[in-house]
């Protein structure tokens, strides 16, 4: 009686196992792919993608990739596997389960793919910092990651992009903890008309605010503010496609003895982190008719508001 029913429980677990192994179709379609049918496991993968919520999305992808390259339909392969680069870029195929070819079909479409979206990364992560979201510091953080990829390292074209980031990711963490500021008055705009961008430049227009406590320009007070002689606007050459078609705008203070030269520079709100070191060493060169109070020169404070437009 032992043997039957030994037998039996036997039979009825390897059911069981049956069972359960057809109620999960993503490894059923597994052991299609080791068992070298291809074309029934891409099947039934297929039919598992088109699922409103795929389960296990990436590997659905990776197994997908697996069998269009055994069937040798490495476009729809390379496909497949950008798919999961811009689903998620860090992804890489496991050397366990993969061979040298196919983890070698997936670094050079990888390769290739990075640079378009770690474009796409940049413009989400700066979106996100000009609505001052909070995310964008951890947007920039992957970003900077992405651009360590050891598939980047001969990639000079994003060496400017790297430094871009790392300046928003800190202006990002500054504005994270900053206290909201108390909105500012109107700035009025000088008089005085920029000068004609070059052709490589975007056009800059600059606006000047009076020192704090210093009435502009009241007869009655005996103050004139500084008049601009020479304010020249340092070259914009934007970096990469998305900081070409972007406006940006800060505000540089400048300091101005009473002989009209310009003292010390700094940045009250940055242009651009590429920009704003370039600002800063023209902005000392700048020239004033110095400001008067009762007609005797005297020292000011004088902000410039700086904007980068997009060129035509």
């Amino acid at each position: 009686m032992r043997y039957p029913v030994i037998l039996g429980l036997i039979a009825w677990s390897i059911v069981l196992a049956s069972d359960v192994r057809a109620q999960d179709p993503l490894a059923h379609a597994k052991d299609l792919y080791l068992s070298a049918a291809y074309d029934e496991a891409l099947v039934l993968l297929e039919q598992l993608k088109s699922q409103p919520a795929p389960p296990s999305g990436t590997e659905i992808e990776q197994y997908r990739v697996f069998c269009l390259l055994a069937l040798e339909r490495s476009d729809e392969a390379r496909k497949a596997i950008e798919d999961i680069v811009t689903a998620d870029p860090f992804y890489r195929p496991s050397e366990t389960q993969t061979s040298p070819r196919i983890r070698s079909v997936f670094q050079e479409t990888r390769k290739k793919l990075l640079p378009s979206v770690i474009q796409r990364k940049y413009a989400e992560a700066k979106t996100s910092f000009e609505k001052k979201d909070p995310k964008a510091v951890t947007q920039f953080e992957q970003l900077l990651m992405l651009l360590d990829d050891p598939d980047l390292m001969a990639t000079p074209q994003l060496s400017d992009l790297r430094t871009v980031a790392n300046g928003f990711r800190d202006l990002s963490k500054a504005m994270a903890s900053a206290t909201p500021p108390t909105p500012a008055p109107p700035v009025p705009v000088s008089t005085p008309s920029p000068a004609p961008p070059s052709p490589v430049v975007a056009a800059a227009q600059a606006s000047a605010v009076d020192a704090p406590g210093e009435p502009a320009g009241d007869p009655s007070l005996g103050f004139t503010p500084p008049v601009v002689v020479s304010q020249p606007i340092p070259q914009w050459i934007p970096p990469n496609t998305i900081d070409r078609l972007t406006a940006f705008r800060g505000l540089i203070e400048v300091a101005i003895d009473e002989n009209g030269r310009v003292t010390s520079a700094t940045v009250q709100q940055s242009v651009h982190p590429l920009y704003d070191q370039k600002l800063l060493a023209m902005a000392r060169t700048w020239k004033y008719k110095p400001a008067t109070r009762n007609g005797i020169p005297t020292a000011s404070i004088k902000v410039v508001e700086i904007r980068l437009q997009p060129s035509r």
